[in-house]
């Protein structure tokens, strides 16, 4: 869990604060949303399996790469963030239907989410013996979500309180980086805003 917060949210803000001095803030915007997406990757590689934080943020990868392609402007830069969370918002919100992908319904996001922290997401380890505490953990769950109304009822609670949180939560992080006087501020504050949102989710 440690290994997995340090590299989806630690490092990123490390990086940033880092490389500004010495590039465009653009530049050091894009590059602090590549240790996510290593994770992602190392995920599929090693254990194909997806870390749900990694992937969520990974986005914010992806669009940050896409506006940078678009306009050298860090302000619009950190948009991508508002972006990003406004869409796992709506993703929290879709996973509370009742949507099946072959013969599987999908659960809500916060389960998955909580799932992973359990397990490790990518950076459990692969030894055989890990794998079937994993597997276990994995199995449990499942037997919970089909036997326990409490269980499901939670989640489902949850995930709907986070897919509000973060569609709210876009227009606060559009103002901020447009009021704040700097940059540097505005990056500051909107991760606050984000970070602290978590911090009373989880």
């Amino acid at each position: 869990i440690i290994l997995m917060l340090f590299f989806d949210i630690i490092l990123p803000l490390v990086l940033y604060y880092v490389l500004k001095n010495y590039m465009l803030e653009v530049w050091a915007l894009t590059i602090s949303g590549v240790p996510p997406f290593l994770v992602v990757i190392y995920g599929l590689i090693t254990k194909r399996r997806i870390d749900i934080l990694g992937a969520l943020i990974i986005m914010g990868f992806i669009v940050t790469g896409i506006v940078a392609s678009l306009k050298r402007d860090a302000r619009i830069q950190l948009l991508r963030e508002s972006a990003v969370t406004g869409t796992i918002g709506l993703v929290f919100l879709i996973s509370l239907l009742p949507i099946k992908i072959g013969s599987s319904q999908i659960r809500p996001m916060s389960y998955y989410f909580a799932r992973d922290m359990q397990t490790g997401g990518s950076f459990g380890s692969s030894s055989k013996k890990n794998k079937d505490v994993t597997n276990d953990i994995n199995e449990r769950w499942e037997r919970l979500w089909n036997d326990n109304a409490v269980f499901r009822r939670g989640y489902r609670v949850l995930t709907a309180l986070w897919g509000v949180g973060f569609v709210l939560e876009a227009p606060i992080r559009i103002i901020i980086i447009f009021k704040a006087p700097t940059v540097e501020r505005a990056f500051f504050w909107t991760n606050i805003v984000t970070y602290s949102w978590l911090g009373v989710m989880i």
